[in-house]
């Protein structure tokens, strides 16, 4: 037998037939449930913050968001013009007809409007789109405030 192989025959060398400890394979599954855990935790996390509100493709879809994002009322009006018909002063500039959408908010009080806001855009489904989106984007200045004043931060106008 020569030296080379006599020092695999070593008790040194056994290939795999030593065992670790127990509390080495406790640590090693612990640490790989953590892993496990924390992937799972940024997969749910990362899928909330990219999922996008569903368009609004319609009047009913429309009805449906307005009446959550303002729980105490609103109103829009839809004007349509023709090819020949008179374009209002504070229209954008427009090859073709534009449609006209605007629409109130309303406060806890009968009657109080808070918001008054008029949109143009070239089809009605883009109007109403056009209007949820300003919507969203209030309800979530508001969420903003809301923060900054539980948190002590008053932002002041100059």
């Amino acid at each position: 037998m020569s030296a080379v192989s006599a020092g695999f025959v070593a008790d040194s060398y056994r290939w795999g037939s030593s065992y670790a400890p127990w509390y080495e394979t406790v640590v090693i599954m612990f640490v790989i449930a953590m892993m496990a855990t924390a992937c799972v935790v940024m997969l749910r996390y990362h899928a909330r913050r990219e999922r996008r509100p569903k368009p609004v493709t319609d009047q009913w879809q429309a009805l449906a968001v307005m009446g959550e994002l303002c729980p105490h009322g609103w109103r829009a009006h839809i004007k349509l013009r023709g090819l020949g018909a008179p374009v209002a002063a504070d229209s954008p500039p427009s090859r073709v007809p534009l449609v006209e959408l605007e629409w109130k908010q309303f406060d806890n009080e009968p009657g109080r409007v808070v918001v008054t806001r008029r949109v143009w855009a070239p089809t009605i489904g883009e109007a109403l789109q056009t209007m949820v989106d300003d919507r969203r984007t209030d309800a979530t200045f508001e969420q903003i405030e809301r923060a900054a004043v539980r948190d002590g931060d008053v932002w002041q106008n100059e």
